[in-house]
């Protein structure tokens, strides 16, 4: 399962709180946390100051509480507590998978399944109102009607050959030495 992780497990940026300005970009990958800031808000005391990147571990990122707090005030503590559990190693698995997979198993769903499922996330939401992912359920939908009409073709066509005599069976003729 851990071969459907892409490179990148989540990617967010965003503004400082007011009165600050700083911009701040956070990375989980499958190996590391990267925290970049800019700092744009005017400082008086500090002409010139460079963009700042931290690259730790998942392991370092559990134990540094104070990155933990940069993350808790910049971006809330629902995305800290998924940040962890992301570097914890607890995936959402179901939303990482291929499309074509989701739509596969999109396809046993109904109307009212589809319906609670799009409530459960944003991609969900997409993937749920999008025309081309109604267009290739109703696919393989009808797919898969005809393979189950076809199988109990095949099955009807066995029990009414299973109903006939059988052919009389021939002896075979064997030789002695």
């Amino acid at each position: 399962m851990v071969s459907l992780l892409q490179e990148t497990l989540h990617e967010l940026q965003c503004q400082s709180p007011a009165p600050s300005k700083d911009f701040h970009h956070f990375t989980i990958s499958s190996s590391q946390v990267i925290w970049r800031t800019w700092r744009i808000s005017f400082r008086p005391d500090q002409e010139k100051i460079s963009p700042k990147e931290v690259k730790k571990s998942h392991k370092e990122f559990l134990l540094d509480e104070q990155l933990q707090k940069q993350v808790q005030n910049i971006f809330g503590n629902s995305m800290l507590e998924y940040t962890v559990n992301l570097c914890q190693g607890h995936y959402d698995f179901l939303v990482r998978m291929p499309e074509n997979v989701i739509i596969r198993i999109l396809s046993f769903l109904d109307a009212n399944d589809f319906r609670q499922l799009s409530k459960t996330c944003k991609k969900f939401q997409q993937l749920c109102s999008s025309e081309d992912v109604w267009e290739r359920v109703k696919l393989f939908s009808d797919k898969q009607a005809l393979d189950k009409k076809t199988m109990t073709f095949s099955v009807f066509k066995k029990l009414m050959n299973f109903n006939q005599k059988p052919k009389q069976m021939q002896r075979r003729q064997s030789t002695f030495f």
